[in-house]
């Protein structure tokens, strides 16, 4: 280059002398880099070279082919864009691509598969043949650039774009073929979540393609959204729904419980705009997890009807109550549905009769005589008729009767009572001075504090039209005294009319 006479002796300097920015200066403007990121860097940079060591060989190629035929080399194949063979490998980035790219640069936390995927599918989904070049530098340098960000399963996302753009340039190919383009989304989709798929595999194995129990399940989700990724509503979320719905059918209800309480959990994220949890969620979740986990559903649903009954549980309601808790064979007779009657048992000491003691022991002894694998049908059979024997009701129609005043909310009133009494004694069975008798009296006993003043005054009828049978060697009231016993009880029930009064001016 020559320097003209007039130009200042300055600029003369500033051009054959050395740069003016020392090494200081450039480290300033290139601003601060980590280790991770210059070899993030580095390895973008070799990735980039190989990809124009492969276009060059393409393009020698068809140089070879284009001396021997003389032909134009423009390709019109309906492929993903426009492409043919390449004059200069190096590409300027493309435009669109890089504002998906930057949307990325919009959010926090890690980059999943998945996200990382749809930004793919988004940047290179425009068919205007780039999706090898252009397109490809702007993806593979923001990825480059922000590597920390991307998970484990992203980079895999990555290595698959990389991969298919490859194959492509080695054509001399600027753009992905459709058919290329849609298999490289699909493997993309397929790569899922790696600490979830361990867990889930782990879990398969545990289980032997057997029913897996909500502790099971709770370890496995606890596992497989323990890496901090923040995909646990994300990718982690998608895998478990994947395999729940391949097996549906091995899911005992502790099970489909625990996934619902995992749901719910990151349903709550996903409605503020993300797919991670924080420390504080998952270890609120993971409480959850492990109390839903190790209960069992159909022993909890049994407690809970009892707990909507009102007043004493007889011998007669918690032996129903087992039989319905332990009726889904699901093999934890003796541990986490024991465990669920015992807790219940525990908080509701004070309502159980006597009856209901001596039932709850009977469902405890047969439990450990059996050991953790459960009861077998005949042991079972055996428990129930012991249990049976501990009724604290002995007459079936006035247990029937006692049992709609239970299902009562609030006080009982006179009428009531009476209605119990002519429905539970009423059947000719010659008990109401016997059996039906004793179980109203001791019904009355145990639910002494719900009765109203004229609900306690029926109760003084009954025993003395009873009592008076009784005294005669019958255990039956005769027909006209029931009669007349039941039309005492009503008048007492029913509230007088109030009287005017007047008085004298």
């Amino acid at each position: 280059m020559t320097i003209h006479k007039s130009a200042s002796p300055a600029i003369a300097h500033a051009l054959h002398n050395k740069s003016a920015l020392g090494n200081k200066e450039l480290a300033v403007l290139r601003g601060p880099t980590s280790p991770a990121k210059q070899a993030a860097e580095m390895k973008a940079t070799l990735n980039n070279m190989k990809s124009q060591m492969e276009g060059l060989k393409a393009q020698l190629q068809d140089l070879k082919s284009r001396q021997a035929h003389h032909g134009d080399g423009f390709s019109t194949h309906h492929g993903h864009g426009c492409f043919g063979p390449r004059r200069d490998n190096w590409q300027p980035k493309d435009l669109g691509a890089m504002v998906e790219m930057n949307k990325l640069n919009q959010t926090s936390g890690p980059i999943g598969a998945d996200q990382f995927a749809d930004s793919i599918e988004a940047a290179v989904g425009d068919l205007d043949g780039q999706a090898a070049s252009s397109e490809y530098r702007a993806v593979a340098d923001w990825a480059a650039n922000n590597r920390e960000r991307l998970t484990p399963e992203a980079r895999k996302v990555m290595d698959i774009y990389s991969k298919y753009a490859a194959l492509s340039q080695a054509r001399g190919e600027s753009g992905i073929p459709q058919g290329d383009f849609k298999k490289m989304l699909a493997e993309m989709r397929d790569v899922g979540d790696a600490s979830a798929k361990k867990a889930l595999a782990h879990l398969d194995s545990k289980t032997h393609g057997g029913t897996v129990s909500g502790q099971d399940m709770a370890r496995a989700i606890r596992n497989g959204t323990a890496d901090h990724d923040g995909q646990a509503g994300g990718a982690e979320l998608k895998e478990f729904e994947k395999w729940a719905a391949r097996n549906q059918s091995r899911l005992s209800p502790e099970a489909k419980e625990v996934l619902d309480v995992y749901r719910k959990h990151t349903k709550a994220a996903q409605a503020q705009g993300r797919t991670g949890l924080t420390d504080a969620e998952t270890a609120a979740m993971n409480r959850e997890l492990r109390q839903v986990g190790a209960g069992d559903v159909s022993a909890r649903k049994a407690t809970e009807a009892l707990d909507k009954q009102n007043g004493p549980i007889s011998g007669e309601d918690l032996t129903q109550a087992i039989k319905e808790g332990i009726s889904d064979t699901d093999g934890h007779s003796t541990t986490s549905e024991l465990r669920e009657f015992e807790k219940w048992a525990a908080r509701n000491e004070s309502r159980l009769t006597p009856e209901a003691r001596e039932v709850l022991k009977t469902y405890q002894h047969a439990a450990r005589k059996a050991g953790p694998e459960g009861m077998t049908q005949k042991e079972t059979e055996a428990m129930f008729k012991k249990m049976e024997g501990f009724k604290t009701f002995h007459d079936s129609s006035m247990r029937d009767a006692l049992e709609g005043l239970d299902a009562k909310q609030g006080p009982i009133s006179g009428s009531d009572l009476t209605a119990a009494i002519e429905k539970g004694a009423g059947d000719l069975d010659g008990n109401a001075a016997g059996t039906e008798f004793t179980d109203t009296m001791k019904w009355a006993r145990m639910n002494y504090d719900r009765l109203t003043p004229e609900a306690k005054k029926v109760v003084d009828t009954y025993e003395k039209y009873a009592t008076r049978a009784q005294a005669h060697g019958s255990t039956g009231i005769d027909q006209k005294d029931f009669n007349r016993m039941i039309n005492e009880m009503k008048f007492i029930s029913t509230p007088r009319p109030t009287r005017s009064m007047f008085y004298a001016a």
